[in-house]
């Protein structure tokens, strides 16, 4: 009797899920003596929306209390009525961050969706949507210029493994690594280098010599670029 009614009540219970609230970009970069940057949310559904936002630095578990960046983003808590838009402000705090290449952080955003009118006579349980996109805070006078850093991207063999090597001061995004002839992928999708260092690939054969291979990256504007590379 107790198994039978404990599924009656879950029966009962109406769950209440939805990301209307979008952000009007991929990334977020932060040059370095910007006064502040601005971000821009559009709630795409018809009734108020209400949104808590924050940045972390890499922490997925992190939560406006724990989150410990050197940026402060205002308005932290906002409501967005159906339709319209609402801009966020991240704007810098004193810090020491390297001078030389990117650092990255990361902004969030959940999206709490409201209960329904008729909702008053029903167990209603909210789940909010969280969204997270990555935020660069890039120093002036670095080199080659960011539109140009896959030029400073090398594949190679390490051994027993195939490695991209980033040679360049700005984090790589990977959409894809594949063979051109073929299409086999070599990297996962959403793969990133970070600056002066490494990504070891999960290659399980060897890749003849004389294969050509394609690299197709996202730049700071979420575009997709493609370029060929070569197994050096």
């Amino acid at each position: 009797m107790k198994k039978y009614i404990f599924t009656l009540l879950l029966l009962t219970v109406t769950f209440v899920s939805s990301a209307n609230v979008i952000i009007n970009s991929t990334r977020v970069i932060y040059p370095q003596g910007s006064k502040e940057v601005s971000v821009q949310l559009f709630n795409t559904g018809t009734e108020q929306a209400l949104v808590q936002a924050w940045i972390d630095d890499g922490n997925a578990d992190s939560t406006p209390e724990t989150a410990n960046v050197p940026f402060i983003l205002t308005p932290p808590v906002v409501k967005i009525d159906g339709k319209n838009g609402q801009q966020l402000r991240v704007k810098m705090t004193p810090a020491q961050l390297p001078s030389d290449r990117e650092s990255l952080f990361y902004l969030n955003l959940l999206d709490i969706p409201p209960l329904p009118e008729n909702s008053a006579d029903k167990n209603m349980m909210q789940i909010a949507i969280r969204s997270r996109i990555k935020l660069f805070y890039r120093p002036s006078g670095l080199t080659p210029n960011a539109d140009i850093a896959h030029t400073r991207l090398n594949f190679l063999r390490d051994g027993q493994q195939y490695v991209l090597k980033n040679e360049s001061p700005y984090y790589i995004n990977i959409l894809a690594l594949k063979e051109t002839s073929g299409g086999r992928a070599l990297a996962e999708e959403g793969s990133m280098v970070a600056p002066y260092s490494q990504l070891t690939l999960s290659v399980a054969t060897d890749l003849p010599a004389g294969n050509r291979y394609t690299l197709t990256l996202i730049d700071d504007f979420g575009a997709i670029n493609t370029y060929p590379l070569s197994l050096n």
